[in-house]
């Protein structure tokens, strides 16, 4: 079983030198082949384009339990660290044996071993009998100097380094020239095309099937009934869809039963209620977020190719080996004969955590008997793909007499995040994710609630992070005002966590916080850890008196520990804030009892380069001495929460439904005005 544990599961020698290196996760936007590359060329001392990254080919990679909660470069780095620590310390020693020379005299170099006088031998010689194989060394070993003027490009002392070195992504001119291979690109010998017939809502079930029509229909080679599933094979897309239309089901549509809501106490420190009764100022507020699309850029694909003696399925998914092991249940098939091999994948943020396209293309191409691409269309993904979950955040709060928090008490209504369901020994780190607040608070109660919907939810970009955070900092934000403090200010004293502190205090100098701005706009800020990330996050916003928010500018620091690569830091938390930005100014997902009303980007929109702010700065400030946490997911996080502020302080106007529309301004304005008044 290639369970990691060896030096082989994870590190390859190629005969002409190439360093391959295996990974089980997946590569989907967040920049870890280029890291996980960086990484293995400084350990083996080879330049990194000698270095090819394999990642959740579930034939020759080891087993691991997927990408996801930003813990790639937290999990594996260190993995590969040592397997190459460990292939470099066997080359060495086979070197020594071959030129007759003592191990410790020898030094690295460009994929060879040399003595410095002028004695070398290739990696590539060194394997050529015999692959590195072993047990993963317990220690990564420090690689030892090299001599002057024996550096790649760019040196750190007398060393060269790729890690720390701002790089772009490896296949970022291939993604950009368009030679990248998605799962929709791949082509088989004698591939078909699939397409399925969709019931009306969710969890429809067949009672009948008449195919006549399209059995008779050009260039049709099965329709396939198996279960609930109906769809059609065809040579090509066209005769497919076509055909799937012509099919006509009798579906059998069960009343929603709505399942029991879960309560899981998340934190309780016994007295909040007797402390909030006691507050000298007590606050209380309710904040919504509605179901949100995932809404990728590529729908979803894979191509099945199942035959008698297995199947392999490329796919983009973040669990090769989850997926893998479904699909075989699914096909009657023992795991081992099952092989998942991901291509590029089209930036997800959760939806390629399900098995739906992939179990579709293998149960067409198990019937056909030939390989099926199935490709889901617009409509489609908005109707049948998970989406996020919605919230209802209720949250309620006493300041001391000296304007401190004296009590929180908090209520988070949402939805299952995860396929773990409401299990409570999983839910609190899904669904209750950041429910719990950063701050210095002497009673608490926090308080999950999992609640049931008719649509069909999954994992989302952060999970539940970004949903409580946006109402804790926004929250904050209103404690700060009721107490007479700054917001910054506010937030500082409630912070006991050294790191946070810094790079909150950070994102403010950057942005210039305190310096007066122009009528209309306004600085709002937020803060969080999310997996031991500390982000910071500064926005400027621009409300005029027709009340739409333009966003205008960002800043953010972040601390993930010690950085592979800046520049892929900088990437994933740029991204992170424009697309939260999109979920937070426009995007909702309607629906009536589950049945979604989008069928496309003019039902619904998202941020296109129109809404694109001005400028968005981040600054990659990691401690190199503590361990390494994750950026994937943390640049998504604080940014709702720090637009709503900056909303309000632009204008007055406190938003606390998102998405923050010109609507919702406005008619927060009013609200204002009307309290006003009647004072």
């Amino acid at each position: 079983m290639n369970d990691g544990s060896r030096i082989e599961h994870r590190i390859r020698i190629e005969p002409d030198g190439t360093v391959v290196a295996l990974s089980g996760k997946v590569e989907f936007g967040q920049g870890i082949r280029t890291a996980f590359a960086q990484l293995v060329a400084d350990a083996l001392d080879v330049p990194i384009d000698r270095v090819r990254v394999v990642l959740g080919d579930t034939a020759v990679v080891p087993v691991d339990a997927g990408t996801y909660g930003s813990h790639s470069v937290e999990q594996e780095a260190p993995q590969l660290k040592r397997a190459a620590a460990g292939a470099r310390l066997l080359l060495v020693d086979r070197a020594s044996r071959r030129l007759g020379v003592p191990a410790e005299r020898l030094r690295t170099g460009g994929g060879f071993v040399h003595d410095g006088d002028g004695k070398r031998v290739a990696y590539a010689d060194l394997v050529r009998d015999a692959p590195v194989e072993g047990e993963l060394p317990s220690e990564t070993y420090d690689i030892p100097a090299q001599p002057a003027g024996a550096g790649r490009s760019e040196t750190r002392g007398a060393r060269t380094t790729y890690v720390g070195r701002p790089m772009s992504r490896l296949e970022a001119r291939d993604i950009v020239a368009g030679r990248a291979t998605y799962a929709a690109d791949v082509r088989l010998p004698g591939m078909l095309r699939g397409a399925i017939v969709r019931p009306p809502a969710r969890g429809a079930r067949v009672k009948g099937v008449d195919d006549s029509a399209a059995r008779a229909m050009p260039g049709v080679v099965a329709v396939v009934r198996e279960g609930d599933l109906v769809g059609v094979v065809a040579e090509r897309e066209e005769q497919a869809r076509a055909a799937a239309d012509a099919v006509e089901v009798d579906w059998e549509i069960p009343p929603y039963a709505e399942a029991e809501a879960v309560r899981i106490p998340m934190r309780d420190d016994g007295g909040v209620d007797e402390a909030l009764a006691a507050g000298a100022r007590r606050l209380e507020a309710t904040f919504t977020l509605p179901p949100i699309a995932n809404a990728p850029i590529g729908p979803s694909a894979a191509v099945g190719d199942v035959r008698a003696d297995g199947a392999t399925i490329h796919v983009n998914t973040h669990r090769p080996f989850g997926l893998r092991d479904a699909i075989a249940e699914r096909l009657g098939l023992d795991a081992e004969r099952v092989r998942v091999a991901p291509p590029m994948g089209s930036g997800t943020y959760g939806r390629s955590s399900q098995a739906d396209a992939a179990v579709e293309a293998a149960i067409l191409s198990k019937h056909a008997g030939r390989p099926v691409l199935l490709q889901w269309t617009r409509a489609e993904e908005f109707a049948f793909s998970p989406s996020r979950p919605e919230a209802v955040l209720e949250v309620a709060a006493a300041l001391d007499a000296d304007g401190r928090i004296a009590a929180w008490r908090y209520d988070e209504h949402t939805n299952v995040h995860t396929g773990a369901g409401n299990d409570p020994r999983i839910a609190p780190a899904t669904s209750g994710r950041n429910a719990i607040p950063p701050y210095r608070v002497p009673h608490a109660r926090v308080t999950l609630h999992v609640e049931p919907t008719p649509l069909r939810t999954a994992n989302f970009r952060s999970l539940a992070a970004a949903e409580n955070v946006f109402a804790i900092e926004s929250f904050m934000d209103e404690l700060a005002l009721a107490a007479g403090a700054d917001p910054l200010e506010f937030r500082l004293r409630h912070i006991d966590d050294a790191n946070l502190r810094r790079v909150l205090e950070r994102a403010a100098e950057r942005a210039g916080w305190g310096r007066s701005l122009d009528k209309g706009r306004g600085l709002g800020i937020a803060c969080t850890t999310y997996h031991g990330t500390r982000i910071a996050e500064v926005v400027e916003v621009e409300v005029p008196d027709s009340g739409r928010v333009r966003f205008v500018a960002a800043w953010a620091v972040v601390d993930p520990g010690p950085v592979i690569n800046p520049d892929g830091v900088r990437n994933q938390v740029e991204g992170g804030i424009q697309q939260t930005a999109s979920w937070t100014l426009i995007e909702e997902l309607r629906h009536r009892g589950g049945r979604v009303a989008a069928q496309g980007w003019d039902t619904y929109p998202i941020a296109t380069f129109r809404d694109a702010p001005e400028s968005i700065e981040v600054l990659v400030e990691g401690d190199p001495k503590a361990p390494a946490t994750g950026v994937g997911e943390p640049g998504s996080v604080p940014t709702a929460a720090a637009i709503a502020n900056a909303v309000f302080a632009a204008c007055g106007a406190r938003v606390r439904d998102i998405p923050i529309t010109r609507a919702r301004v406005r008619e927060a304005l009013r609200t204002r005005a009307g309290a006003a008044g009647s004072r």
